[in-house]
């Protein structure tokens, strides 16, 4: 069972943003949630890329959770040890392009609520994410939003991982951020387990 509760807060005024990709054109941004762990409510950075609608069935305008940005082509190997083995997990075949977007774990489990838009994981963050999903859509067409002066691969990454301790946090963002990776990731796991145990017509025990 997860120790996190939910995301309690969105905060609108933190909304960070830059170009990623002309063709397809996408944005890539930051947004500040606070987030109620076993050990207290943090505040915690998230990213999140503005979908240009053209695979996958996202919609357009849309954005979606990553968990950062690929840097080398192949194996997961420049993110934190536990951020490479989620990846190496939750993608196919474990590798990936450079410039990727590292969104496989919000798509991973097999066994999605067909009500559900896919993207925004599927177990107790999704009703949030698919929220801040929708809050930057609006915030971004409305241009409330700071633009960074620089925001690549590396520098998001590094805002993701980093081991500063936010103002009134206990915890640093990395540790906050994997944290939140790990309740995603052991959800995945035990859907999909729950799912095959049924779909086979096992008695569970």
């Amino acid at each position: 069972m997860s120790n996190s509760i939910e995301i309690l807060k969105i905060y609108n005024e933190s909304f960070r943003a830059n170009k990623y990709s002309n063709e397809p054109f996408r944005m890539i941004g930051l947004i500040d949630v606070s987030i109620e762990y076993i050990y207290g409510i943090e505040k915690v950075t998230l990213a999140f890329f503005r979908s240009s609608g053209t695979n996958s069935g996202k919609i357009k305008g849309l954005w979606y959770p990553i968990v950062g940005i690929k840097t080398m082509t192949g194996e997961f190997t420049e993110f934190t040890e536990y951020l490479n083995f989620v990846l190496t997990n939750t993608t196919r075949m474990g590798i990936a392009d450079e410039g990727w977007l590292a969104k496989s774990l919000f798509f991973a489990s097999e066994y999605i609520n067909e009500s559900r838009i896919r993207g925004f994981s599927s177990g107790i963050y999704y009703e949030s994410l698919l929220e801040i999903g929708k809050t930057l859509r609006d915030l971004y067409e409305k241009d409330k939003f700071q633009i960074l002066s620089t925001l690549d691969a590396e520098k998001l990454n590094s805002i993701l991982t980093s081991k500063e301790i936010y103002k009134d946090n206990k915890h640093t963002q990395r540790e906050n951020f994997e944290k939140f990776i790990e309740d995603i990731f052991n959800e995945v796991n035990m859907m999909d387990a729950e799912n095959e145990v049924e779909s086979k017509g096992i008695e569970k025990t």
